[in-house]
């Protein structure tokens, strides 16, 4: 991304995935669901806001190492998780984004 900012609001496709040694973690996908992300600066984690039920479902169980969220447009943002929530509604991504053409960069 070349700006310093970044905020959407509406669908994305989620995965998730378990475990830090590659091709032995466990992945999860959730299709189409509701987000909100948000980047107050260049070079700051990726906030993203989810369902409470979903995300208490998915972010709280253990080992939660990677996420990458594709947007409608095909912008693709993918990170290593830096934080989640207690209640797992919240969680922030150090992310590296691919094809961010359509997101709103102020």
């Amino acid at each position: 991304m070349s700006s310093a900012a970044l905020s959407y609001r509406g669908q994305a496709n989620l995965t998730l995935t378990y475990g830090a040694t590659p091709g032995l973690g466990r992945i999860s996908e959730r299709p189409s669901i509701e987000v909100v992300v948000s980047r107050p600066s260049q070079g700051a984690p990726v906030s993203v806001l989810l369902d409470r039920h979903l995300g208490a479902a998915m972010l709280l169980a253990p080992g939660v190492t990677h996420v990458s969220l594709v947007l409608p447009n095909g912008s693709v943002l993918a990170g290593a998780v830096q934080e989640i929530s207690e209640s797992g509604d919240y969680f922030e991504i150090c992310a590296v984004s691919h094809a961010t053409q359509g997101i709103h960069d102020d």
